[in-house]
C-alpha cells in the first residue's frame, strides 16, 4: 500500500487538503494513493470531514496488516528531514513491530533533496505566488518575507534558506529584495539557527509604510497558515505597531499543480531506496 503522509493538523481543511494531493497523485501515478496524517488528525470529528473520520498513518498500517498487508510505501508531504520524519515515525514503526512482526516499510525522499532536485521545483511554486499575488493587488513595491514554521532541526531550516537565497535570485531583476524568517522557535541558543523571527523582522523601522509580502512555506491552511492562524495574527498585530505597514500573504504550496509534479518525482526514484523490515 502507498501511503501520502504529512504531520497532521486538528484542522479539517488540513485533511481536506491531504486528500485532494492523494487523490490528484492517484490520478497521475495511476495507482490508489491513500491519505495518512503522522499525527493530530484523528482528532477531528468525523462530521467535519463529512462522516467518515481520519485515521493516522500508523492505525492505517495496522489495520492494513491485519486484513494481510506486509509492504507499505511511504511518500513524505514534508520539505525536508523533519525530526517527526526521520525519528518520531521509525520509532513509532519500531514499537507496532512488538505486536505485528514481519512487515516492510519504504520512506520515499522528502520534497526538497537539493537545490536542483526539490529547490528548482519549489522555487517555482513560490515564485509563482508571489506574483500572482502581487498582479492580482497591483503591487509595484514590495519585500519578500519567506516563512516557514521553525524548526528545532537545523537541516530544515536549511532548506527554508536555501529557497529564499533561490527565490531572491529569481526575483532580483524586479527590483525585489528576499528574506527567510521563521513564525517561531524554540528557546536557547542552539536553536538561534530558526532567527531572525517574522514578528520582530515587522516591527523594524525600515518596513513602515511599506508592503511586504509573507510568502508562506507550508502545505495546508492550519493551525498556523490558516486564514485565522497564527501567521495571519503576527501580521494583524505587526500591522497596529509599525505605522503604515501592510502585509499581504501568498497562496500556500499545497494547492499548487507543480506539488503533484514534484511528489511524482519522488514516487519514480523509489526503487533506489532501502526496504526496512520490522
Amino acid at each position: 500500500m502507498i501511503f501520502l503522509v504529512d504531520n497532521g493538523s486538528v484542522r479539517p481543511e488540513a485533511y481536506k487538503n491531504l486528500c485532494t494531493i492523494a487523490a490528484q497523485l492517484s490520478g497521475m501515478l495511476g495507482k490508489k494513493i491513500h491519505p495518512a496524517p503522522l499525527l493530530h488528525a484523528d482528532k477531528i470529528p468525523a462530521k467535519e470531514l463529512g462522516g467518515t473520520a481520519a485515521r493516522t498513518i500508523e492505525d492505517r498500517i495496522k489495520e492494513a496488516y491485519d486484513s494481510g498487508q506486509r509492504k507499505f510505501e511511504i511518500l513524505p508531504l514534508f520539505f525536508g528531514p523533519s525530526g517527526a520524519l526521520v525519528e518520531y515515525f521509525p520509532r513509532r514503526l519500531n514499537i507496532l513491530s512488538k505486536n505485528r512482526q514481519n512487515f516492510a516499510v519504504r520512506i520515499m525522499n522528502p520534497l526538497f533533496k537539493d537545490e536542483k532536485d526539490g529547490g528548482d521545483l519549489l522555487t517555482d511554486i513560490l515564485e509563482d505566488r508571489v506574483m500572482e499575488l502581487a498582479n492580482q493587488l497591483r503591487l509595484e513595491s514590495f519585500t519578500v518575507l519567506l516563512v516557514d514554521h521553525g524548526s528545532p532541526k537545523k537541516e530544515v531550516t536549511e532548506v527554508r534558506n536555501i529557497l529564499a537565497t533561490r527565490l531572491g535570485e529569481r526575483l532580483n531583476a524586479l527590483g525585489i529584495h528576499v528574506l527567510p524568517a521563521s513564525m517561531e522557535r524554540r528557546s536557547g541558543d542552539e536553536y538561534a539557527f530558526n532567527e531572525p523571527l517574522l514578528e520582530f523582522i515587522l516591527n523594524r523601522e525600515v518596513y513602515a509604510n511599506k508592503n511586504v509580502v509573507i510568502a508562506q512555506l507550508f502545505l495546508s491552511p492550519g493551525r498556523h497558515a490558516g486564514p485565522n492562524g497564527d501567521i495571519a495574527g503576527i501580521c494583524a498585530k505587526a500591522e497596529c505597531d509599525n505605522v503604515g505597514l501592510k502585509t499581504y500573504r501568498t497562496d500556500l504550496i499545497g494547492n499548487h499543480p507543480k506539488l503533484i509534479d514534484l511528489l511524482s518525482r519522488r514516487w519514480n526514484e523509489r526503487e533506489s531506496l532501502p526496504w526496512r523490515t520490522f
